[in-house]
């Protein structure tokens, strides 16, 4: 084959480019597939990063941690029930990995946490999927609050089975050593709160729930099915940890400010996977669709479009939903364990 000396350079252009494309990506594992000392690693770098001074310039941020609380929290209103909600927080966690590793020195990966392991298919009210290791206070996060009651305002939906609401109690997240101060009244630090419900945590984490979700034919219904609908008449996996957890009265638990819980990430971790194994099912076309709504819940209208532009604050920098799309590209590079 005869190559002139153009295109012989423009050859050795893209080699070069493509070799600089995610070569050996990290594998993101599952909470139970890291040793103690990886765990400890990992524990440890978040500490870290609520030691940290806050860049986002949001109010009541105090450290880069609370950055991250601050930023959702500043966005919720326009990322949830939209074609973006998956692509957007595939690029917030990636960016909270990027602040453990560059910030506080961690070598690691970002964990998920596989909830459908743990999920009971014959019980709702079992407690068993809370006896995991993620909620240990020494190989993980922590455990629940002690029971407070919630009146109506607070409890809108009339959630029953409630068993907690107050401070976590134990295990490296609990106070005064972690202390959250977005969304908190004149910014006066809080309390990392957990309202364990089971029957949530059981129904919404089921694995036939996620194989109804990687059986949906394209971006848009993906999407769709992984929040469904704001309502608890029908499960959907994205709400199953966040309310399960943090329920009525817990930090997971409220829309906005649910990255103020560390599990948050562990759980959009998991979330990020499920999406990574339906993109696998058809690649390359699923590298390169998108599709929902632009305003949350407007099925009828605009639709996004790869070119969209999500931004994450001052956390990074803005970036389109294509950019997003593949996690060993030239914008992004991990990929998960199975």
């Amino acid at each position: 084959m005869h190559f002139s000396k153009l295109s012989l350079g423009v050859l050795l252009l893209v080699l070069d480019c493509i070799a600089d494309i995610c070569e050996n990506p990290p594998i993101r594992k599952e909470w139970r597939e890291l040793d103690l000392d990886e765990r400890h690693d990992y524990i440890r770098a978040v500490r870290c990063l609520a030691s940290r001074p806050a860049i986002s310039g949001l109010e009541n941020a105090i450290t880069h941690f609370d950055d991250f609380q601050a930023t959702h929290s500043d966005q919720t209103p326009s990322i949830h029930w939209v074609g973006h909600f998956t692509l957007w927080h595939r690029y917030f966690v990636a960016t909270y990995e990027k602040a453990l590793r560059e910030g506080c020195g961690y070598k690691g990966v970002q964990p998920y946490w596989n909830w459908s392991l743990d999920a009971s298919s014959t019980n709702n009210s079992s407690m068993k999927i809370f006896e995991t290791d993620i909620f240990s206070a020494h190989r993980g996060f922590g455990g629940n609050g002690k029971y407070l009651t919630a009146n109506a305002t607070q409890n809108p939906f009339n959630l029953t089975g409630r068993t907690g609401g107050g401070c976590v109690e134990d295990g490296p997240f609990a106070p005064p050593d972690f202390m959250l101060a977005v969304g908190n009244p004149k910014g006066q630090p809080d309390c990392l709160r957990r309202d364990w419900i089971p029957w949530i945590m059981n129904y919404f984490a089921q694995q036939s729930l996620v194989d109804d979700v990687l059986a949906q034919p394209d971006y848009t219904s993906f999407a769709r099915a992984l929040e469904n609908i704001p309502s608890f008449s029908e499960p959907n996996i994205h709400g199953g940890a966040h309310f399960g957890v943090g329920g009525v009265l817990g930090t997971l638990g409220n829309s906005a400010l649910s990255p103020g819980d560390p599990l948050f990430f562990l759980h959009h971790c998991n979330l990020d996977r499920i999406f990574w194994e339906w993109q696998n099912q058809d690649l390359p076309t699923r590298f390169h669709q998108v599709g929902g709504p632009i305003m949350p819940l407007d099925y009828g209208g605009k639709n996004v479009t790869l070119d969209f532009e999500v931004n994450i604050g001052k956390l990074a920098s803005n970036t389109t939903l294509e950019s997003l799309l593949n996690t060993q590209g030239d914008f992004l590079c991990y990929t998960y364990s199975g």
